[in-house]
């Protein structure tokens, strides 16, 4: 799936699955971009994320970027599409999907589903508390809005959980940053999940779950 966070706010999506052929010819290794032979209301400079199947095989990635190309009218060599100038961090990803594509043996675990989420949050690191808005959660952790300077990769800290949870907490472990530019900056938490916190953290989950949020 392919999620546009427009400037209002408002989400868009349209699938995109590739057969291999495709997905080579699309992606740009030197450059770390990807272009994307599908329709879409995307602008050059507008964020997003890509789930990104391939036909034929069972691996699939969630690939994070900006539109730097807008084709919206093609040709057989040049078909309507978006090329997709990646994140770093989902370099990895796609070389998965590559490889997958020229036929390689790989071996891969499949991410527990992430949900949308608008969810407040209390950290507390280094005796400090620190009120943060989950944007998604999962069962393995979730990716916060950040005010003030980025912890590093690799702190640990503890999550204050609310709605009827006070008083339970969970320790978590930063393995992402990312400080951005002209959005609001965020950071990737993986929860250690150990004793009643990770009860009281799946019982999160679970109810965003059920609140029909947007699997991403």
């Amino acid at each position: 799936m392919l999620y546009l966070l427009s400037r209002g706010g408002e989400v868009h999506s349209v699938s995109v699955n590739l057969d291999p052929k495709q997905l080579l010819a699309g992606w740009r290794e030197k450059t770390g971009t990807l272009f994307l032979p599908a329709l879409s209301e995307t602008r050059v400079g507008d964020e997003v994320a890509v789930r990104v199947g391939i036909y034929g095989h069972a691996i699939r990635a969630t690939l994070f970027g900006k539109v730097s190309l807008v084709r919206r009218v093609g040709r057989p060599a040049l078909p309507p599409g978006i090329d997709l100038q990646l994140e770093k961090n989902s370099l990895a990803a796609v070389g998965f999907l590559a490889a997958a594509a020229r036929g390689e043996s790989i071996t891969f675990q499949e991410r527990a589903p992430r949900f949308a989420s608008d969810r407040k949050l209390v950290v507390v690191r280094g005796g400090a508390e620190l009120e943060v808005t989950a944007i998604n959660v999962s069962d393995g952790g979730c990716a916060v809005r950040w005010p003030g300077q980025l912890p590093l990769v690799g702190d640990e800290l503890s999550l204050r959980l609310r709605d009827g949870f006070f008083g339970k907490s969970v320790r978590a472990v930063v393995c992402w940053n990312e400080p951005g530019a002209d959005r609001e900056r965020t950071v990737g938490l993986k929860v250690l999940l150990e004793g009643r916190g990770a009860r009281a953290w799946r019982t999160v989950v679970e109810d965003v779950a059920k609140s029909g949020a947007r699997v991403m």
